[in-house]
């Protein structure tokens, strides 16, 4: 039950906050319409330019297997000093060290094998 009222005090504070932006826009003038619009989220950056795709060229070198991308995306958020408990960021990783993976598979220096959802991945004959 205090998990619940505690929410409740949040879900009242934040409806308080936003009653108090939208009365600033309209002492301001603004006259559209706020319910379609949607906040867009802080993307966080963890990486400078390519950064990432050295961490995964440098997995797979060490690696004496075919490597799965939840295997690396572990290993950077050890690298990192992260939690490896936080869900979320492990999701989040493991759709970046995916994406990093994908452009790396374009240039020829990784390949894949395996079906959607479940690839592993190892240098390709270029590298």
């Amino acid at each position: 039950m205090d998990k619940a009222l505690q929410l409740r005090e949040q879900l009242a504070e934040v409806s308080n906050c936003i009653q108090s932006v939208d009365h600033v826009l309209q002492s301001f003038g603004y006259e559209g319409d706020l319910q379609g619009m949607t906040p867009r989220g802080n993307r966080v950056v963890y990486f400078h330019r390519n950064e990432l795709r050295r961490f995964c060229i440098e997995e797979l070198r060490k690696a004496n297997h075919p490597v799965a991308a939840r295997e690396i995306a572990e290993k950077v958020i050890k690298a990192e000093g992260k939690d490896p408990r936080d869900r979320k960021l492990g999701n989040d990783m493991v759709k970046r060290v995916g994406k990093a993976l994908k452009l790396l598979r374009e240039q020829g220096v990784a390949t894949s094998q395996g079906r959607a959802g479940a690839l592993s991945w190892h240098l390709g004959e270029a590298s």
